[in-house]
Protein backbone atom coordinates (compact mmCIF):
# COMPACT_ATOMS: atom_id res chain seq x y z
CA UNK A 1 0.00 0.00 0.00
CA UNK A 2 1.45 3.36 -1.04
CA UNK A 3 2.23 6.09 1.47
CA UNK A 4 2.92 9.81 1.32
CA UNK A 5 6.58 10.76 1.66
CA UNK A 6 7.21 13.18 4.54
CA UNK A 7 9.39 15.39 2.32
CA UNK A 8 10.30 18.09 4.84
CA UNK A 9 11.06 15.60 7.59
CA UNK A 10 13.41 13.60 5.35
CA UNK A 11 15.14 16.84 4.33
CA UNK A 12 15.59 17.66 8.02
CA UNK A 13 17.00 14.17 8.62
CA UNK A 14 19.50 14.67 5.79
CA UNK A 15 20.55 17.98 7.40
CA UNK A 16 21.29 16.03 10.58
CA UNK A 17 23.24 13.46 8.59
CA UNK A 18 25.32 16.16 6.91
CA UNK A 19 26.10 17.63 10.34
CA UNK A 20 27.03 14.18 11.64
CA UNK A 21 29.37 13.64 8.69
CA UNK A 22 31.10 16.98 9.28
CA UNK A 23 31.51 16.39 13.01
CA UNK A 24 32.04 12.60 12.91
CA UNK A 25 29.20 12.34 15.42
CA UNK A 26 26.72 9.98 13.80
CA UNK A 27 26.30 8.08 17.08
CA UNK A 28 23.54 10.62 17.82
CA UNK A 29 21.54 9.69 14.72
CA UNK A 30 18.40 7.54 15.20
CA UNK A 31 19.84 4.27 13.90
CA UNK A 32 17.27 1.58 13.21
CA UNK A 33 19.62 -1.03 11.79
CA UNK A 34 23.01 -1.72 10.23
CA UNK A 35 23.81 -3.12 6.80
CA UNK A 36 27.09 -4.00 5.16
CA UNK A 37 26.98 -0.82 3.07
CA UNK A 38 25.15 1.82 5.10
CA UNK A 39 22.80 2.52 8.01
CA UNK A 40 19.02 2.52 8.23
CA UNK A 41 17.74 5.55 10.13
CA UNK A 42 14.41 5.88 11.91
CA UNK A 43 12.31 8.96 11.20
CA UNK A 44 9.33 9.78 13.43
CA UNK A 45 6.87 12.27 11.95
CA UNK A 46 3.29 13.45 12.37
CA UNK A 47 2.43 11.09 9.47
CA UNK A 48 3.98 8.08 11.18
CA UNK A 49 7.40 6.44 11.52
CA UNK A 50 9.67 5.54 8.62
CA UNK A 51 12.81 3.53 7.92
CA UNK A 52 15.18 5.61 5.77
CA UNK A 53 18.21 4.00 4.15
CA UNK A 54 20.69 6.51 2.76
CA UNK A 55 21.97 5.50 -0.65
CA UNK A 56 25.44 6.14 -2.09
CA UNK A 57 25.71 9.68 -3.46
CA UNK A 58 24.82 9.77 -7.16
CA UNK A 59 26.96 11.78 -9.59
CA UNK A 60 23.88 13.29 -11.30
CA UNK A 61 20.10 13.40 -11.25
CA UNK A 62 19.99 11.12 -14.31
CA UNK A 63 22.02 8.54 -12.40
CA UNK A 64 19.58 8.71 -9.49
CA UNK A 65 16.59 8.38 -11.82
CA UNK A 66 18.08 5.27 -13.45
CA UNK A 67 18.51 3.72 -10.01
CA UNK A 68 14.97 4.69 -9.00
CA UNK A 69 13.60 3.06 -12.15
CA UNK A 70 15.53 -0.13 -11.40
CA UNK A 71 14.15 -0.24 -7.86
CA UNK A 72 10.60 0.16 -9.18
CA UNK A 73 11.13 -2.59 -11.75
CA UNK A 74 12.72 -4.87 -9.16
CA UNK A 75 9.77 -4.49 -6.78
CA UNK A 76 7.32 -5.22 -9.61
CA UNK A 77 9.17 -8.33 -10.72
CA UNK A 78 9.45 -9.71 -7.18
CA UNK A 79 5.77 -9.14 -6.53
CA UNK A 80 4.83 -10.74 -9.84
CA UNK A 81 6.82 -13.78 -8.69
CA UNK A 82 4.82 -13.94 -5.45
CA UNK A 83 7.12 -12.05 -3.05
CA UNK A 84 5.34 -9.40 -1.02
CA UNK A 85 7.61 -6.34 -0.80
CA UNK A 86 7.28 -3.62 1.83
CA UNK A 87 5.91 -0.42 0.26
CA UNK A 88 8.96 1.54 -0.89
CA UNK A 89 9.58 5.01 -2.25
CA UNK A 90 12.76 6.90 -3.09
CA UNK A 91 13.48 10.48 -2.05
CA UNK A 92 16.30 12.70 -3.27
CA UNK A 93 17.87 16.12 -2.91
CA UNK A 94 20.58 17.88 -4.87
CA UNK A 95 23.85 18.89 -3.25
CA UNK A 96 25.57 22.20 -4.11
CA UNK A 97 28.07 20.17 -6.16
CA UNK A 98 25.27 18.94 -8.42
CA UNK A 99 25.44 15.42 -7.06
CA UNK A 100 22.31 13.80 -5.63
CA UNK A 101 21.64 12.25 -2.23
CA UNK A 102 18.94 9.58 -2.19
CA UNK A 103 17.04 7.67 0.47
CA UNK A 104 15.11 4.44 0.18
CA UNK A 105 12.06 5.03 2.43
CA UNK A 106 9.65 2.49 3.90
CA UNK A 107 7.11 2.72 6.68
CA UNK A 108 8.66 1.47 9.92
CA UNK A 109 7.23 -1.95 10.71
CA UNK A 110 7.13 -3.84 14.01
CA UNK A 111 10.75 -4.71 14.74
CA UNK A 112 9.66 -7.67 16.86
CA UNK A 113 8.43 -9.33 13.66
CA UNK A 114 11.83 -9.23 11.97
CA UNK A 115 12.60 -12.83 11.05
CA UNK A 116 16.20 -12.72 12.28
CA UNK A 117 14.75 -11.89 15.70
CA UNK A 118 11.90 -14.40 15.49
CA UNK A 119 14.36 -17.19 14.75
CA UNK A 120 15.87 -16.48 18.18
CA UNK A 121 12.61 -16.09 20.09
CA UNK A 122 10.03 -18.38 18.50
CA UNK A 123 9.73 -22.16 18.68
CA UNK A 124 11.39 -24.71 16.44
CA UNK A 125 7.98 -25.35 14.89
CA UNK A 126 7.70 -21.69 13.87
CA UNK A 127 11.25 -21.77 12.47
CA UNK A 128 10.47 -24.85 10.40
CA UNK A 129 7.29 -23.31 9.03
CA UNK A 130 9.16 -20.10 8.22
CA UNK A 131 11.83 -22.01 6.33
CA UNK A 132 9.27 -23.92 4.28
CA UNK A 133 7.60 -20.66 3.25
CA UNK A 134 11.00 -19.07 2.62
CA UNK A 135 12.10 -21.89 0.30
CA UNK A 136 8.92 -21.61 -1.76
CA UNK A 137 9.42 -17.87 -2.25
CA UNK A 138 13.09 -18.23 -3.19
CA UNK A 139 12.41 -20.99 -5.70
CA UNK A 140 9.56 -19.00 -7.23
CA UNK A 141 11.38 -15.68 -7.54
CA UNK A 142 15.06 -16.30 -8.24
CA UNK A 143 16.17 -16.60 -11.87
CA UNK A 144 19.38 -15.82 -13.80
CA UNK A 145 17.96 -12.32 -14.34
CA UNK A 146 16.31 -11.66 -10.94
CA UNK A 147 18.31 -12.13 -7.75
CA UNK A 148 17.47 -12.05 -4.05
CA UNK A 149 19.52 -11.20 -0.96
CA UNK A 150 17.36 -13.35 1.27
CA UNK A 151 19.14 -13.34 4.63
CA UNK A 152 16.81 -13.51 7.62
CA UNK A 153 17.21 -9.82 8.55
CA UNK A 154 15.62 -8.88 5.19
CA UNK A 155 12.27 -10.49 6.02
CA UNK A 156 9.38 -9.75 8.35
CA UNK A 157 6.53 -12.08 9.25
CA UNK A 158 3.37 -9.97 9.28
CA UNK A 159 0.00 -11.65 9.80
CA UNK A 160 1.43 -14.96 8.67
CA UNK A 161 2.92 -13.58 5.44
CA UNK A 162 6.60 -13.01 4.74
CA UNK A 163 7.40 -9.44 3.67
CA UNK A 164 10.68 -8.63 1.94
CA UNK A 165 12.49 -5.42 2.91
CA UNK A 166 15.78 -4.89 1.10
CA UNK A 167 15.28 -3.49 -2.40
CA UNK A 168 17.99 -0.83 -2.05
CA UNK A 169 20.28 -2.84 -4.33
CA UNK A 170 18.05 -4.06 -7.19
CA UNK A 171 19.44 -7.42 -8.22
CA UNK A 172 18.65 -7.44 -11.94
CA UNK A 173 20.84 -8.74 -14.78
CA UNK A 174 20.62 -8.33 -18.53
CA UNK A 175 20.57 -11.12 -21.12
CA UNK A 176 24.40 -11.25 -21.05
CA UNK A 177 24.50 -11.79 -17.28
CA UNK A 178 25.72 -8.27 -16.44
CA UNK A 179 24.43 -6.28 -13.47
CA UNK A 180 22.00 -3.59 -14.57
CA UNK A 181 22.79 -1.79 -11.32
CA UNK A 182 25.64 0.72 -11.50
CA UNK A 183 27.91 -1.39 -9.30
CA UNK A 184 30.54 1.36 -9.18
CA UNK A 185 28.32 3.41 -6.86
CA UNK A 186 28.50 0.77 -4.16
CA UNK A 187 32.30 0.76 -4.13
CA UNK A 188 32.72 4.54 -3.83
CA UNK A 189 33.30 4.29 -0.06
CA UNK A 190 36.54 2.37 -0.72
CA UNK A 191 39.87 4.19 -1.23
CA UNK A 192 39.72 5.52 -4.79
CA UNK A 193 42.92 3.78 -5.84
CA UNK A 194 41.38 0.38 -4.99
CA UNK A 195 37.81 0.85 -6.24
CA UNK A 196 38.21 -0.56 -9.73
CA UNK A 197 40.49 -3.36 -8.54
CA UNK A 198 38.00 -4.51 -5.89
CA UNK A 199 35.01 -4.02 -8.20
CA UNK A 200 36.53 -6.08 -10.99
CA UNK A 201 37.81 -8.83 -8.70
CA UNK A 202 34.95 -9.15 -6.22
CA UNK A 203 31.70 -8.23 -8.01
CA UNK A 204 31.07 -11.78 -9.17
CA UNK A 205 31.89 -13.19 -5.73
CA UNK A 206 29.40 -10.82 -4.13
CA UNK A 207 26.53 -11.08 -6.62
CA UNK A 208 26.60 -14.46 -8.38
CA UNK A 209 25.09 -16.44 -5.51
CA UNK A 210 21.96 -14.29 -5.49
CA UNK A 211 20.89 -15.42 -8.97
CA UNK A 212 20.30 -19.11 -8.34
CA UNK A 213 18.16 -20.64 -5.58
CA UNK A 214 20.91 -22.89 -4.22
CA UNK A 215 23.26 -19.93 -3.77
CA UNK A 216 20.55 -17.83 -2.11
CA UNK A 217 19.76 -20.62 0.36
CA UNK A 218 23.45 -21.28 1.03
CA UNK A 219 23.97 -17.58 1.80
CA UNK A 220 20.88 -17.52 4.03
CA UNK A 221 22.06 -20.55 6.00
CA UNK A 222 25.56 -19.12 6.35
CA UNK A 223 24.20 -15.89 7.76
CA UNK A 224 22.47 -17.85 10.52
CA UNK A 225 25.96 -18.04 12.07
CA UNK A 226 26.07 -14.23 12.21
CA UNK A 227 22.57 -14.17 13.70
CA UNK A 228 23.69 -16.62 16.41
CA UNK A 229 21.11 -19.25 15.44
CA UNK A 230 23.42 -21.73 13.71
CA UNK A 231 21.77 -24.53 15.72
CA UNK A 232 18.89 -24.29 13.22
CA UNK A 233 21.09 -25.24 10.24
CA UNK A 234 20.81 -29.07 10.58
CA UNK A 235 16.99 -28.98 10.63
CA UNK A 236 16.87 -26.56 7.70
CA UNK A 237 19.27 -28.74 5.72
CA UNK A 238 17.03 -31.73 6.34
CA UNK A 239 14.06 -29.74 5.05
CA UNK A 240 16.11 -28.84 1.94
CA UNK A 241 16.88 -32.48 1.13
CA UNK A 242 16.26 -33.34 -2.51
CA UNK A 243 15.85 -29.72 -3.62
CA UNK A 244 19.41 -28.90 -4.70
CA UNK A 245 22.17 -30.63 -6.64
CA UNK A 246 24.67 -31.09 -5.27
CA UNK A 247 23.03 -31.18 -1.84
CA UNK A 248 23.96 -28.35 0.53
CA UNK A 249 26.02 -29.61 3.49
CA UNK A 250 26.72 -28.14 6.92
CA UNK A 251 30.44 -28.01 6.05
CA UNK A 252 29.68 -25.97 2.92
CA UNK A 253 27.45 -23.63 4.92
CA UNK A 254 30.19 -22.97 7.48
CA UNK A 255 32.84 -22.50 4.79
CA UNK A 256 30.60 -20.11 2.83
CA UNK A 257 30.03 -18.02 5.93
CA UNK A 258 33.74 -17.89 6.79
CA UNK A 259 34.62 -16.76 3.26
CA UNK A 260 31.85 -14.17 3.19
CA UNK A 261 32.79 -12.86 6.63
CA UNK A 262 36.45 -12.50 5.65
CA UNK A 263 35.53 -10.60 2.49
CA UNK A 264 33.27 -8.12 4.30
CA UNK A 265 35.81 -7.66 7.10
CA UNK A 266 38.45 -6.70 4.51
CA UNK A 267 36.07 -4.32 2.71
CA UNK A 268 35.03 -2.65 5.96
CA UNK A 269 38.66 -2.32 7.04
CA UNK A 270 39.45 -0.59 3.74
CA UNK A 271 36.54 1.79 4.25
CA UNK A 272 37.65 2.62 7.79
CA UNK A 273 41.16 3.29 6.48
CA UNK A 274 39.75 5.62 3.84
CA UNK A 275 37.70 7.40 6.51
CA UNK A 276 40.85 7.88 8.59
CA UNK A 277 42.68 9.25 5.54
CA UNK A 278 39.90 11.74 4.83
CA UNK A 279 39.42 12.95 8.39
CA UNK A 280 42.89 12.84 9.92
CA UNK A 281 45.24 13.34 6.97
CA UNK A 282 43.32 15.40 4.42
CA UNK A 283 41.17 17.14 7.07
CA UNK A 284 38.08 16.64 4.94
CA UNK A 285 34.60 15.30 5.55
CA UNK A 286 34.24 11.59 4.95
CA UNK A 287 30.96 11.40 2.97
CA UNK A 288 29.66 8.00 4.11
CA UNK A 289 27.95 6.56 7.17
CA UNK A 290 29.73 3.33 8.04
CA UNK A 291 28.25 0.65 10.29
CA UNK A 292 30.20 -0.27 13.43
CA UNK A 293 32.42 -3.32 13.55
CA UNK A 294 30.29 -6.44 13.24
CA UNK A 295 31.01 -9.39 15.50
CA UNK A 296 31.02 -12.34 13.07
Amino acid sequence: MAFVLPERDIAALETRVQHALRTAGHAELPVLGFGEVTLVLRLDTAQGSFACKRLPVFPSYDSFRRHESLVEEYVQRLEKAGVRVAATRLWHTRLPSGRVVGYCVQEALDGDRLCSRLLRTESGAWAGDFYTRFLALVEGAVTPKVGLDAQASNWMDLDGELVYLDVTTPLLRDTRGRERLDVRLFFTSLPWILRDVVRLSRTRAIFDKFYEPRGVVLDFLGNLHKERVAHLVPDFLARSEGRFLPPVTSEEVAACYREDARMWEVLQALKRADRFWHRRIRRRTYPFLLPPRVHR
